[in-house]
């Protein structure tokens, strides 16, 4: 099995463990397209709906490019989604994926105690998934800083523009270094999503995929 996704260009054995560990057997469409484009750097738009796999074609990726837990300040990986159902989601698949590996990751919602939250921040996470809304105030209240940040993905990009995050995710993006990397994965490509996508983002790579289920 760990062949198949040797393949899209993992090496790293603790990400290949768990991805054994979780069942996955054979890489979804979204998958095999889009992890070769990540691993490689390049700024990547996704068309996949959920139940697609999209999670694992980003998560994975991220875990296997940072490798290992830095004592250096700072974030290098974030994941920004709509809901914080959804981040909650994005974050139980981040632990399962990193299981053997000692990243750390947090996670910053609306709706949960900042003081658990700043406790999270204190621990140097390697990941964080979160909200725009709370990760802003987390930003405008702490000495929280986004300038180690190598990869940025927007989950259901879609969704964060049409609920009207895009002044908030213009302003994250501010504090992050100019040459992250960027990836979006989202259900539709909505003309405010395009806009972005083509300011935003440096020579994107766009691919999509049918909605199939992960194994």
């Amino acid at each position: 099995m760990p062949r198949r996704w040797r393949a899209l260009g993992l090496t790293n054995e603790h990400v290949l463990e768990a991805v054994a560990k979780m069942g996955y057997k054979i890489p979804t469409p979204i998958q095999r397209k889009t992890i070769p484009l990540a691993l490689a750097g390049r700024d990547v738009v996704a068309m996949a709906r959920t139940g697609s796999g999209k999670t694992a074609a980003f998560l994975v990726p991220m875990l296997e490019q940072l490798q290992e837990h830095s004592p250096r300040v700072g974030a290098r990986g974030v994941v920004l989604t709509p809901t914080r159902e959804l981040a909650m989601q994005t974050l139980k698949f981040a632990r399962e994926l990193g299981c053997f590996t000692n990243l750390r990751v947090c996670l910053l919602i609306g709706g949960e105690s900042l003081d658990d939250q700043f406790s999270s921040l204190a621990a140097n996470p390697d990941i964080i998934v979160a909200t725009p809304g709370r990760l802003m105030h987390h930003l405008s209240q702490t000495d929280m800083t986004l300038s180690q940040v190598q990869l940025c993905v927007f989950d259901e990009a879609d969704r964060l523009f049409e609920m009207g995050f895009a002044d908030q995710i213009k302003e994250v993006l501010k504090g992050m270094p100019e040459e992250r990397q960027t990836c979006l994965f989202s259900a539709t490509l909505p003309q405010v999503l395009a806009d972005f996508t083509s300011a935003g983002l440096h020579d994107p790579y766009a691919t999509a995929a049918t909605s199939t289920p992960p194994p």
